[in-house]
Formats: structure tokens, C-alpha cells, sequence
């Protein structure tokens, strides 16, 4: 009783901890205060004090504190990604909406740990803590630990098989010596012996060191590896599940392509580094804009009149910052302005060059109007003032009557507006998000307050923004698919959005590939397990949506690695078989539940981990094909002696030196093989029938020639430690010149390639001379049985030891052949054979 108390005592310390662990994680969300107002008196409270009901005040810059409902807002804006994977910011304010409105849709709605970028706005404290949508995601890594691996399965399989059967063995052995009236001590110790040559004792610390050595390969592939077996676990992995915000894109908005009234450029670069260049597109093709090839360019860019006055707006019209920390570009403000910013930067405009504007009254982005303005004068220039405007293309056009063209200032007809709107259409169907631009010279004796920027606009162009992939995933991409890996995108964005990034990654092939997380709202798990195979596209997804995700295709028998950044993603790395964390982008609960860290966020870098953990998979299975069929003839030669009534080849201190000479330094060897650079890893298992057929055919070969020399030496009336020294150098030599067939196992090397690896020259080398001073160093021949052997012994324990793979191949090929035939339906074997 008290020992239960005592169990039940630890496991509540346990849960305690995970629990206190799990509180820790959240507060990383939660600011240390926040603006409260309380008995009509604004005060700042620490965050942890604030409860359902509580009043809070929030303004651009500001961490949101807890599950707040909006009560007032003003052009209030907030970056959702850490909690839905949203790459753009999310408009809020305080309407009503239906009641099983989904996560990324609560537009009334602020979530703790997200933050506000634009706007301010105040509202009441709904929930606070693990009741906040971000405790409810924190409270899912709380689930029980991942099953075990598929490494650790096979090494608990092959052991107990081994286990048993070298106790049946070492059973037969003795029953058989007792009747043969062999004397008991010297059975005991035979059988057991035996019995422990017959278990691979090597296979753990070979599997460590293979591992190990993966993990210093991958360590400088720029991937961290915090769990031993995730490596080879990733070597079996068919299913890549990938966050699309910060994994495949680099969650950084940039302008790809503008166009003026009749001219069209595409814009090179990515994220806010200034690099880039503005590159025209054909006059015939300015009107298709993005999407097409580029022809070349016909002027300067920045002599444009259009564009120059486009990018005027772009810094002038504009509440961000484009600044350099740590030789990373990055903006301050919203994510839209800074692509603004980077664009004009990229044309050689910087904020700094406008010091002679003097911006004025501001009218501020409004979710209702769509559209922001400011008052701005050119002091260089007299009476030089203008509205300067940037929104929607349908808002900024409906305030239009006029057009900027080539410089000239021209009537707005509804022929050009149709122009002007199928420009856009033709953006938005690539999935960029567009805003037009315009303007209008104003008399700088007007009232700010009593500015209009609703009427009489002069258009001038439009931009298309995106969140891009990342240069080199397209590529990496295809090598997935090379290697027999399905990606699936899994992300918190519009579906439209996903899409136009999947097709351009080429991992899009139909409609029917797409599902949203409404659609997941109607499906039971077992109608998501049955179509979740064929869906590439899961797009507006919540963290829950994407543990159901991970869940339902391992329960499909598939091995899935999930990638991700935000702790949106958190809950479904952890469920996965390998989780992989962003390292530069990712948070530090994710980073802290993943299996494997990327230092450098590249996509390619798991598919290195994927071809390491095959390589680790090739070189286990050659390690314990070389282990197994020693231990296999080593078994044959004792065992058959004693049923046909042979003295026992060897004693039991020649096998335990056997299993030392070649279960030590030669298996380790081929464990740390580093695998070849340039041939891509098929996705294989460490043991399988193929595997045992090998072990078989060239264990019984080199036993039975093993035994065959130590009956012919015993024939011709050789004495018995010759004959046992015999015996016990072709076993020996057998499995040292076999590490050369394993190692050549599945690979296209050649002698020249094992001469440059000095470690398995330097190991078989220490072997072989560890078996030459074992017979040949009359001391250690004392303590070991042996006697020293006439050189011309050497010729036939040669001759055995390097004949067993030749005389496998065609043995396994005849085999092979016989599978093959017996595979065939019976109206078809008759002509195969």
C-alpha cells in the first residue's frame, strides 16, 4: 500500500512539473504589463493580474495580454501568425459575428501572445491563461509521449528473435554433447558461450555509433538533431508536412510586380533586403503584368515620371520603418509598408531623401474606406502641396475622374478604368495582394481638417505584394519527390494564397488536392484518414485541424515529419514522428518540442537529414549483415561438430575473441561510412528477408568451409590445437574479408574508394594483426588455445575465407531468380522458367 502511495506520489510530482512546464511556455506569450482601465482610472498592471471582465486599452506596438473582445477600435490591425499562421496582418474591429465563426475569422476578437501593428482600440478580458486560445494550444503538447520509434521497434524485434534463438541453439548443443557423453562442464560452457555469440551484442553500440556519427554530419549541414533516433526515423519518413508562413516562404511581403496606366515591371529580390532591380515588361505585355516573361528593359526606371511619382507615394504615404539589425533587413510597422519601403529602396529612393517633403495631416487607414491618406508639401518647391493616397484598387479607383499618363494628367474614360481593372484581376489571380495609388495637388491654404480625399484623385498605378517562396524550395521541392516523399502544405492562410505558392513550388495538381479547415469541421476522423492520401493543400487550418492532420496519416501507416515556426505548429510537431523546427524563425516552445532544428532555415536541409538517416539505415543493415553471418557460422561450426560427432572446433575463449576481433572494429567501421555524396538513398530497412538470405547463404558457406578444414586437418592426422587454430583463423579471416562485400552492399565504390576510407583499412588492419599475435605470439597463444600455423595452412584458410561472396552471388541470384518466378501468376510461370 505504501509503495502505491509512494508511485501515485511521483506521478503527480510528474504531472505537476509538465504542467508548471507547459505555464512557463505560455508566459512567454504574455507581456510583463499592459494598460488596464479600472475605476475610470488608466493603470498598468502586471499581465498575470488581469481577469475576465478587465478593461484593456491597446494601441500599435502593444502585446495583447489576454482573449480580449473589441468594444471600440480604430483602424485597428493585428499580426496573427504565431498563433493561426496568417501571414498578413488581420483587420479587427467590433461587429458582430456568428457564433461558430472560425478562429481565423474572430475579427472581433483579439488572441493573447498576438500583436497589434496598426490602429488602437479597447476591449473586455473574455479569458486569461490555459483558457485563452493560446493556453488551449499550449494545453495540446500536454498529450501523452510519442509512441516509440520504428528504429526502436526493429532493435526490440530482432533482439528477442536472437534471445530465442540462441537459447534454442545453445539447447540443442548441450543435449546433444551430453548424450554424446561429453563431459557436463565442458557443455556448459560450450552452450553458453555459444548461446552469447549467437546474440548480435554489438548491434546497440553499433546503432549508437551510426547514429552518432549522422548527427556530427548533420551538425554541419546546419541541423541540430536533439533526439538520437530521429535521424534514422527520418530516413524512413514518405510524408513531409510543411507550414508554409516562414518555412517555405520567407514570411517577408515584397512587391513583385507595379504597373502605370500602360507600362507593367516585374521586381526582382526578395524579403526587405534593398536588392532588386525593376525590370519592364513588353509594351504588349504590360497589360498581362506579373506572370509573364520578361523581354527587356527600355529606360531607366527611376526616369520614369509615373513610376517616380508611384514611389513618392510609396514613402510618403506610409507609417513603417525599413531598417538593418545585425546585417538582417527588417521593417518596423506593418508588413505591407515595409515592402513599400523596400521597393522604393530598390529604385535608389530612401525616406531620408524626402527631408524636403513636409508630411502634414494624416487620414488613417480605414478598414470601412480601405484606403489611407496624407497631406504632404515639397518645401523646395512653391505652393507644392498634395494629398498623396494608397488602398484598394476598386476604392481608390471610385474616387478617380483622372489619370496619370507618361507624365500628362488625362480624363479617367470607363474604357481605361476597365483597363485599370482587369490589371488587377489579372494580380489577384497570382494571388498578390494589390494596392492602387493616386493623387491630387490641393492649396496648401485648405484646412487639414476639412481635406476630402474622396473626390477628384489622379491615378497613377498599382502594386502586387507576396509573402514569396524562399529561392532554392522549388528545387528542394522536386528532389522530395525524387526521393519518394510526398510534401504537404499545411498553413493558417487563404486558400487562393496557398495555392498560388503550391503551384509555383509544384506541389498543386488539382482542385481536389485542397482541403480548408471548414471542410475539416465536417469530417469525422475516420472520413479524414480515408481521403487524407491523396490531399497536398490543407489551407485555413487551425493548430488542432493540423495535430488531426499528422494523426490521421500515421494512422494510415504513413511516417510523417512536420515542420513548422510558429507554436501554431507546436502541437503537430510534436505528434509527428520527426518534428523540425525553424531555427532563426521558429519560437522557443517550438523549438524546445522538435526533434531536429534547422540553424539555417533551409528546406533542402531535411532532405539532407532524409538521405543521412538512409545512409545511417544502408550502414546499420551492412553492420549487422556482417555481425549476423559471422555469428551464424560460428554457430554452424560448433553446433554440426557436435551432431555429427566432431571434437568442438573451438573453445570457449576463441569465441569470445572471435566476437571481439570481428564484431568490434569492423562493424563499428561500416556504421560511420559516410555513404556516397551524389547518389540519392532509396528508402530501404535495416533487415528484411533479402538481408537474411544474404546472412544465411554466406554464413553457412564460410561455416561448413570452416568445418570442412578443421575435418580434413583432423583427417590427415594434424594435431587438435592445429586443427582448432585452423578452424579458428578461417572464421576469422572469413568475416574480416567480408567487411568488404558489406561494405560494397547497395553502393557502386570500388577498391580505390576503401582505400581512401583509413578507417577500415586502420581497423581490418588491427584485426588482422590481433589475430596473427593470438596465434603466432606464444604467450597470448597460450591464453587463447591457438598454435602457430605452417605458412602453407594459409593457402586453403585463404582460399575459403575469400571465396564465400563469390560463391554467394550466384547461390542469392538463383534464388532471386526462383522468387521471382513463384511471384508470377501460374499462366506465366511456365514460360519464365
Amino acid at each position: 500500500m505504501g509503495a502505491i502511495l509512494l508511485a501515485n506520489a511521483a506521478i503527480g510530482t510528474i504531472q505537476e512539473r509538465k504542467a508548471e512546464k507547459v505555464v512557463d511556455k505560455l508566459n512567454q506569450f504574455q507581456p510583463p504589463v499592459c494598460k488596464a482601465i479600472r475605476q475610470g482610472q488608466h493603470v498598468e498592471l502586471n499581465a498575470v493580474e488581469l481577469v475576465p471582465g478587465d478593461i484593456v486599452s491597446l494601441e500599435a506596438g502593444d502585446r495583447v495580454p489576454a482573449d480580449i473582445r473589441l468594444i471600440n477600435s480604430w483602424n485597428m490591425r493585428a499580426n496573427e501568425s504565431t498563433l493561426t499562421g496568417e501571414s498578413l496582418p488581420v483587420e479587427k474591429n467590433e461587429s458582430s459575428l456568428p457564433e461558430d465563426c472560425a478562429l481565423s475569422e474572430r475579427t472581433n476578437m483579439l488572441f493573447m501572445g498576438t500583436d497589434v501593428c496598426g490602429g488602437k482600440g479597447i476591449g473586455i478580458v473574455v479569458q486569461t491563461g490555459m483558457s485563452t486560445e493560446m493556453g488551449h494550444l499550449m494545453s495540446l503538447l500536454k498529450q501523452q509521449e510519442k509512441e516509440v520509434t520504428p528504429l526502436q521497434e526493429k532493435v526490440t524485434s530482432i533482439s528477442k528473435k536472437f534471445v530465442k534463438g540462441a537459447l534454442i541453439v545453445g539447447g540443442i548443443v548441450f543435449a546433444i554433447g551430453m548424450l554424446r557423453g561429453i563431459p557436463f562442464p565442458q557443455m556448459i560452457s560450450t552452450s553458453i558461450t555459444l548461446a552469447a555469440s549467437a546474440i548480435p551484442e554489438g548491434l546497440p553500440v553499433t546503432i549508437t555509433i551510426a547514429l552518432s556519427a549522422g548527427i556530427f554530419r548533420m551538425a554541419k549541414k546546419n541541423a541540430l538533431i536533439r533526439k538520437l533516433s530521429s535521424l534514422e526515423t527520418l530516413g524512413r519518413t514518405t510524408v513531409i508536412c510543411t507550414d508554409k508562413t516562414g518555412t517555405l516562404t520567407k514570411n517577408e511581403m515584397t512587391v513583385k510586380a507595379l504597373s502605370t496606366a500602360d507600362r507593367a515591371w516585374t521586381v526582382t529580390g526578395d524579403g526587405y533586403e534593398p536588392t532588386g532591380a525593376l525590370e519592364e515588361l513588353a509594351p504588349e505585355a504590360a497589360a498581362a503584368a506579373a506572370g509573364l516573361k520578361n523581354v527587356g528593359s527600355y529606360e531607366n526606371p527611376s526616369a520614369h515620371p509615373d513610376l517616380t511619382r508611384l514611389l513618392q507615394i510609396c514613402l510618403l504615404c506610409n507609417n513603417s520603418k525599413l531598417e538593418q539589425q545585425e546585417g538582417q533587413w527588417m521593417t518596423k510597422g506593418d508588413p505591407t509598408e515595409g515592402a513599400l519601403l523596400t521597393l522604393a529602396a530598390k529604385n535608389g529612393l530612401w525616406l531620408n531623401d524626402m527631408t524636403h517633403w513636409h508630411r502634414g495631416h494624416e487620414i488613417p487607414f480605414d478598414s470601412k474606406t480601405a484606403k489611407m491618406s496624407v497631406v504632404c508639401k515639397d518645401v523646395q518647391a512653391e505652393r507644392e502641396c498634395y494629398l498623396f493616397s494608397k488602398g484598394a484598387v476598386e476604392t481608390i479607383l471610385r474616387h478617380c475622374n483622372r489619370y496619370q499618363k507618361n507624365g500628362e494628367i488625362l480624363p479617367l474614360s470607363e474604357e481605361q478604368k476597365q483597363h485599370i481593372i482587369q490589371q488587377n484581376e489579372k494580380f489577384s489571380a497570382a494571388a498578390l495582394r494589390v494596392l492602387a495609388f493616386a493623387y491630387r495637388p490641393l492649396d496648401e491654404s485648405i484646412d487639414n481638417e476639412s481635406i476630402d480625399d474622396e473626390r477628384e484623385l489622379i491615378y497613377v498605378g498599382m502594386t502586387g505584394m507576396m509573402d514569396p517562396p524562399k529561392p532554392e524550395v522549388e528545387q528542394n521541392i522536386q528532389e522530395a519527390f525524387a526521393l519518394g516523399l510526398k510534401p504537404v502544405m499545411i498553413t493558417g492562410d487563404h486558400p487562393i494564397t496557398a495555392i498560388a505558392i503550391a503551384k509555383q513550388l509544384g506541389i498543386y495538381s488539382d482542385a481536389r488536392s485542397v482541403v480548408t479547415g471548414h471542410e475539416l469541421d465536417r469530417l469525422s476522423d475516420e472520413e479524414l484518414s480515408q481521403i487524407v492520401d491523396q490531399v497536398s493543400i490543407f489551407a485555413r487550418v487551425t493548430p488542432e485541424h493540423k495535430l488531426r492532420i499528422v494523426t490521421a496519416l500515421q494512422k494510415g501507416g504513413q511516417i510523417v515529419a512536420m515542420t513548422g515556426d510558429g507554436v501554431n505548429d507546436t502541437p503537430a510537431i510534436k505528434q509527428a514522428n520527426v518534428g523540425i523546427a525553424m531555427g532563426r524563425t521558429g519560437t522557443e516552445v517550438t523549438k524546445e518540442t522538435a526533434d531536429m532544428v534547422l540553424t539555417e532555415d533551409h528546406f533542402g536541409t531535411i532532405l539532407e537529414g532524409v538521405k543521412e538517416g538512409r545512409t545511417i539505415i544502408g550502414n546499420i543493415r551492412k553492420a549487422l549483415g556482417c555481425l549476423l553471418t559471422g555469428n551464424l557460422a560460428e554457430i554452424i561450426v560448433t553446433s554440426v561438430a557436435v551432431m555429427v560427432g566432431l571434437p568442438i572446433p573451438l573453445v570457449p575463449i576463441q569465441i569470445l575473441l572471435m566476437n571481439l576481433l570481428t564484431d568490434a572494429l569492423p562493424a563499428m567501421v561500416l556504421a560511420v561510412n559516410p555513404g556516397q555524396k551524389t547518389k540519392q538513398q532509396k528508402r530501404t530497412d535495416f533487415i528484411d528477408k533479402d538481408l537474411y538470405q544474404k546472412v544465411i547463404t554466406r554464413g553457412v558457406l564460410l561455416g561448413l568451409g570452416s568445418l570442412g578444414l578443421f575435418a580434413a586437418s583432423l583427417a590427415v592426422g594434424t594435431p587438435m590445437p592445429i586443427a582448432q587454430s585452423v578452424a579458428f583463423a578461417t572464421l576469422v579471416a572469413g568475416q574480416l574479408i567480408q567487411t568488404f562485400s558489406w561494405r560494397q552492399e547497395g553502393s557502386e565504390e570500388t577498391v580505390r574508394d576503401w582505400t581512401k576510407d583509413r578507417f577500415l583499412i586502420g581497423a581490418l588492419c588491427v584485426s588482422w594483426l590481433a589475430l596473427l599475435g593470438a596465434l603466432y605470439i606464444p604467450p597470448l597463444a597460450g591464453f587463447f588455445h591457438t598454435a602457430s600455423l605452417p605458412l602453407k595452412y594459409w593457402i586453403p584458410i585463404l582460399g575459403v575465407a575469400g571465396s564465400v561472396s563469390l560463391l554467394s552471388k550466384p547461390i542469392l541470384a538463383l534464388i532471386s531468380k526462383k522468387q521471382a518466378i513463384s511471384a508470377l501468376p501460374a499462366n506465366q510461370t511456365y514460360a519464365a522458367a
